[in-house]
């Protein structure tokens, strides 16, 4: 459940963040929610692998 509240609150701060006036100010908050999702993204693949015991990003470890 962690790991989907994460999405969930990286979708309200872009909401907020995508009010901003300038185009570099948008850029910097395209980029900040894109490391977000990343970060997020493999937090779940991490805990996917350890609850399945597969290796899914084929990085030869599993979690």
């Amino acid at each position: 459940m962690g790991v989907l509240w994460e999405v969930v609150q990286t979708g309200l701060m872009y909401g907020q963040k995508r009010k901003s006036d300038s185009v570099e100010d948008r850029v910097r908050a395209l980029e900040e929610q894109l490391q977000l999702t990343q970060n997020t993204l493999r937090s779940l693949v991490k805990k996917l692998e350890q609850l399945h015991g597969l290796d899914i990003d084929q990085d030869g470890r599993i979690g």
